[in-house]
């Protein structure tokens, strides 16, 4: 199993070296973006964007299927 390793950078580092994080994240890095310490965004690779794409799309479809109204009993 592949272990991702994820970084934490403020905010102010991150604009200055914006191409080598975009790079870092190709290569499966997750990438968290801090101000005063605390985690305010993320740099995410392509295919965990995905993943939450497909997890919305599961969501969605619950949604749906919860929002049909059931057929009434005799």
């Amino acid at each position: 199993m592949l272990r991702l390793m994820t970084s934490r950078i403020p905010i102010a580092v991150a604009r200055k070296h914006f191409a080598s994080l975009l790079r870092k994240t190709k290569d499966g890095e997750r990438v968290k973006l801090t101000r005063y310490d605390k985690t305010i965004g993320a740099i995410i690779p392509k295919h965990d964007l995905e993943k939450l794409r497909e997890c919305e799309g599961d969501h969605e479809n619950a949604t749906e299927v919860a929002a049909k109204p059931k057929p009434k009993s005799k």
